[in-house]
């Protein structure tokens, strides 16, 4: 009690040296205080000493109330000193620091785009970050803070750059300030500087990384589980986690044994396998390549594939062997081929309800990139009757000349188009020749080994059978039969500018046509005053624009007159720089550029 009287007399004679002495002369604060240091005094004399100093200075005349004041103060604060404690409570501790070489001579006008992108909210801060990055501002310890509460930002992509770029550049002078934001308790901010703190640290935070395994959050142990793969000698724990009751903490310490790839964790991935994280396993089991595990899978393979059977409960076993297929992902043994092979050859097997896992199968034989896989798959759609044709299509393009893949699948689409085999091929060879703009095509260099080659043959069937779009796509030189097939089909409402009259027009610059150009320079001026002439801004104006560089310069003022008529300013400055551009083209400059490459320049004028 003693002491909180002096602390509110020292507050009142503080209050008394701000305002002056000239109010100090009966001051009701000091007065009131009077009775409480009397009684104190009974035990303690000098509180009688303060007491008889405070009657002074408010019973002081005004011309000595000044000197009344100090007197009193100077009492008051030799009291305080010698009630004062100098001890620290608690034990001593080191002090964390951090790295001196922080320090930067950036000014703080510079810095403070940076630190409001990463405390505040709103649009555009990651390229604030970004470029902050870059200039390596993060350097700076001003930055250390904000950047490590930043990998709890609520815009993921933030988090994640933090996470991967910023922090790892900082090196070990961020460290401790990890540590003191670290809370296992936490959410995914937390469970990256978890991550964080064990890749710049290492083996030197083992302890805290068992314990945030052991009493973390949800998502902190997640981390700690996949950091203890990193640690070969703490796989007794990570198997210990895969008995988990969270399901996600079962799947962290799943793919961690994955990752060992010892004969233990082999054992657990397929007890995994077989009971009630049997969907749960599947990724791991695809990322483990121990040879037993997969051994293990073929032989309980053959097991559900023996009952699989009228008396067997069909659904269960469909199901039983999709799993086993999904593990057999990525696993080139030339059992695991044997034994898809035999899958896809059992009568058994190959029913209306098994459907998806004969088309995972097939796929998976594909995937193999074996002679021997490419052979047993092509043969698939004569076995079946049909069946599974577009996997044998693709296995016949890598095993048979491209002569061979013509004389036996022509057939089948010439004479039934509209039956289900020819319609699947039909879809099979859209999907293998489909671009991502009608000015690309399926042929590339000659000295690009992964392009596939086509026997010339097809373009006539696609246009016999008017298949625009093939054509399109496999046209590859001047050709009468295949240009007068598609001049006729870009008379057809050419001022529309459509998505398939822009490929028409790409496909007969890209063989060349002489007439090509005119023919564009037409459409674009008859389209002046349609709807499609309104809707040039947004319908197809990336492929427009590249058309229109394939003009020749001799174009280039009816271009311009084009471009005047045109509604939105911007799309009218793109043309007319077009246009600019044809007007530098040379005699023997080529009018079709070569694929990417003009397409790109085209691009980067646009943006």
């Amino acid at each position: 009690m003693s002491l909180q009287v002096l602390t509110d007399l020292h507050q009142e004679v503080r209050r008394l040296y701000i305002a002056g002495s000239s109010v100090a002369t009966g001051d009701l604060r000091l007065t009131r205080l009077l009775p409480q240091l009397r009684k104190l005094g009974e035990n303690a004399p000098v509180f009688n000493r303060l007491a008889d100093a405070v009657e002074l200075v408010t019973e002081a005349k005004p011309e000595q109330a000044s000197v009344k004041l100090l007197e009193l103060g100077t009492l008051l604060h030799s009291i305080l000193y010698t009630q004062g404690r100098t001890e620290a409570q608690g034990t001593l501790e080191d002090v964390q620091v951090t790295d001196a070489r922080g320090v930067t001579a950036v000014p703080y006008r510079k810095m403070k785009a940076l630190i409001e992108a990463l405390t505040e909210r709103g649009p555009g801060r990651l390229e604030v970050i970004r470029q902050g990055y870059e200039d390596s501002l993060f350097q700076d310890f001003r930055t250390h803070m904000p950047a490590v509460a930043a990998l709890e930002d609520g815009y993921v992509e933030i988090a994640e750059f933090i996470h991967d770029e910023v922090i790892p550049s900082i090196g070990p002078a961020v460290i401790p300030v990890l540590h003191r934001q670290l809370n296992l308790q936490g959410g995914k901010g937390d469970a990256r500087k978890l991550s964080l703190i064990h890749r710049l640290q290492g083996p030197a935070n083992a302890e805290l990384i068992l314990k945030a395994a052991g009493e973390g959050s949800t998502e902190v142990r997640i981390a700690a589980v996949d950091i203890l793969g990193d640690y070969p000698e703490m796989e007794e724990v990570v198997l210990e986690k895969s008995y988990e009751r969270r399901k996600e903490i079962r799947r962290a310490a799943l793919s961690v044994l994955s990752r060992l790839g010892t004969g233990r964790a082999a054992d657990r991935l397929f007890e995994a396998l077989m009971g009630k994280d049997r969907e749960v396993a599947v990724a791991p089991i695809q990322g483990c390549f121990h040879p037993t595990l997969t051994q293990r899978i073929l032989d309980q393979a053959e097991v559900w594939l023996a009952d699989f059977d009228g008396s067997y409960v069909m659904t269960e076993a469909v199901e039983q062997l999709s799993v086993a297929m999904q593990c057999l992902k990525g696993k080139n043994d030339e059992a695991v081929r044997v034994f898809l092979e035999k899958l896809l050859c059992s009568p058994a097997f190959m029913v209306k309800k098994t459907t998806a896992v004969q088309q995972y199968a097939a796929q998976l034989l594909l995937d193999m990139q074996q002679p021997e896989s490419y052979q047993f798959v092509e043969s698939l759609y004569r076995r079946w009757g049909g069946k599974h044709i577009s996997y044998s299509f693709q296995a016949a393009l890598h095993c048979l000349s491209p002569e061979e893949v013509y004389d036996k699948f022509d057939p089948l689409i010439r004479r039934a188009k509209e039956q289900a085999v020819a319609k699947e091929l039909l879809r099979t060879l859209h999907d293998l020749t489909k671009d991502e703009a009608p000015y690309l095509t399926v042929y590339r260099e000659a000295d690009d080994s992964s392009a596939v080659s086509w026997d010339p043959r097809w373009v006539h069937l696609f246009v016999d059978i008017d298949e625009e779009e093939l054509v399109c796509q496999f046209v590859r030189e001047p050709d009468t039969k295949v240009v007068d097939y598609l001049l006729k089909k870009v008379r057809v409402a050419p001022s529309q500018m459509k998505w398939r009259t822009l490929s028409l027009f790409f496909t007969l610059f890209k063989i060349g046509h002489q007439e090509t150009p005119e023919l564009l320079m037409q459409a674009l001026e008859a389209s002046v005053g349609t709807r499609e002439f309104w809707d040039f801004y947004y319908s197809g104006r990336e492929e427009k624009l590249a058309l229109m560089s394939l003009l020749p310069g001799s174009y280039a003022e009816r271009l311009e007159k084009f471009a005047h008529q045109l509604a939105y300013e911007s799309m009218k400055q793109q043309v007319l720089e077009l246009a600019e551009r044809l007007k530098t083209k040379t005699s023997d400059e080529s009018e079709t550029g070569k694929g990417a490459e003009w397409i790109e320049c085209i691009k980067s004028k646009m943006n």
